[in-house]
């Protein structure tokens, strides 16, 4: 089972936001338009930035990950980003679950017996 980690951002008209993501993030538009720009890379002596315009209902994932620029195109938007939980992530779920049935064994274990 893979666990992701669901992040919303909310972009007013024409506003621009810089955020690290992951590699193997994947954006999607819940409403509006977006302009994606990954993080700059150099092949050879120039210096390339890929961009990618999404729409409500779109997906992009990251190759890359680094600094990413979102930007409002028109009006307010609304983008989700999933990216993949650490593996620690899964561990601490699993181990959480194991508590949380042994307390539950020892609640009803425990209980007073009503006459």
């Amino acid at each position: 089972m893979t666990h992701c980690l669901t992040t919303t951002t909310r972009l007013q008209r024409g506003e621009a936001l810089h955020i690290p993501l992951d590699r193997l993030t994947t954006l999607e538009v819940d409403s509006g338009r977006v302009v994606v720009r990954e993080p700059l890379h150099w092949l050879g002596e120039t210096m390339l930035s890929r961009g990618v315009t999404l729409t409500h209902g779109e997906f992009h994932r990251l190759e890359r990950g680094g600094w990413i620029e979102l930007a409002a195109c028109g009006g307010a938007a609304v983008i989700r980003s999933h990216r993949p939980a650490p593996a620690a992530f899964a561990v601490w779920q699993a181990l959480r679950r194991r508590v949380m049935a042994y307390a539950a064994r020892l609640s009803r274990v425990a209980s007073p017996l009503k006459p």
